[in-house]
């Protein structure tokens, strides 16, 4: 016969047994529970670093091509780009860290992560110097361009004003030699008779005097002066002095020898003054029509013609 007692005793450790095995079963599944849980969150975290370190490598790549354009555009305006340069390696060189390592260094991440921000806002200054930049350098181009177009237009004016000068210049050469008017010719006989006329007959003509006037002139340098006279055959030849003598003197312009047939001086105040030339035929003149050219100073001064019947 089971003695009450002993069963009791039996059951109460069967229970307390049971409550033992239930106990840590729980306790294993609670462990496997937070295991797991730490686990997903560890996983999580691993995830999102690999996102943030992805976005990281992304916006330093972005600022690394920035910067590239920035210097070449620098280059382009000629200014310097070494210090930028410097910054573009040593991004380039923490890209390369964020790619090769991983297992990257949560400080060494965190100090990447903060000089972003650093490189934004250094390509900021920098796009606001460019623009500086260019505006400075539109301003230089269009004032370059006005400038060129002022000296075109400063080059045409000192060119017309040369021209001009040169013009002025020739007139006033011209202006500085005296010119011959009221020119006529005197047929003068043995008796020193002098009839004007344009035709003169040559029985009665031992003498062929020019006269002609010269007008005041300020400009044409006073003094002594000497006037050529060459009178033209009807053969279109000078006729030389009587003696066969040949005498001739040069034009200023050409440096050209005239030969000429008579001569005379006259002394020049700037007034207005007669003058004459004389030439003593001598029996070596023919009929028909001659010119009487003047010179003086080495230039022509006028001309008259006439004829000997």
């Amino acid at each position: 016969m089971t003695n009450p007692i002993f069963n009791s005793k039996l059951s109460n450790r069967r229970k307390i047994l049971i409550g033992l095995v239930i106990t840590l079963l729980t306790l294993n599944l609670l462990q496997l529970y937070l295991n797991s849980d730490d686990t997903t969150r560890l996983q999580e975290r691993v995830q999102s670093k690999n996102v943030e370190l992805a976005l990281t490598y992304t916006k330093l790549d972005s600022i690394s091509s920035e910067l590239n354009k920035q210097i070449q555009i620098l280059k382009l305006l000629n200014e310097e780009t070494e210090s930028l340069q410097k910054v573009k390696d040593n991004l380039e060189k923490e890209k390369r860290e964020l790619r090769s390592n991983q297992l990257l260094e949560e400080y060494r991440y965190n100090e990447i992560r903060k000089k972003v921000s650093m490189y934004e806002e250094l390509l900021a200054q920098k796009d606001k110097k460019i623009t500086s930049l260019k505006h400075v350098n539109d301003s230089l181009i269009s004032e370059n361009y006005h400038l060129k177009e002022e000296k075109t237009s400063l080059t045409s004016k000192i060119n017309n004003l040369k021209s001009h000068q040169g013009e002025l210049e020739k007139e006033l050469h011209k202006a500085k030699r005296l010119i011959a008017f009221d020119i006529y010719t005197l047929g003068g006989d043995k008796k020193g008779n002098l009839t004007r006329a344009d035709k003169l007959k040559m029985k009665k003509t031992d003498q062929i005097i020019v006269q002609f006037k010269v007008p005041k002139n300020d400009v044409v340098e006073a003094g002594n002066k000497q006037v050529f006279l060459c009178l033209i055959d009807p053969d279109g030849a000078t006729i030389y002095n009587p003696n066969n003598t040949t005498r001739f003197f040069k034009l200023e312009d050409n440096g050209e020898n005239i030969f000429y047939t008579s001569n005379t001086w006259f002394e020049y105040k700037n007034d207005e003054k007669i003058i004459q030339v004389t030439y003593d035929k001598k029996n070596l003149m023919t009929k028909g029509d001659y010119s009487a050219q003047l010179y003086c100073d080495g230039y022509f001064i006028g001309k008259t013609t006439f004829s000997i019947y």
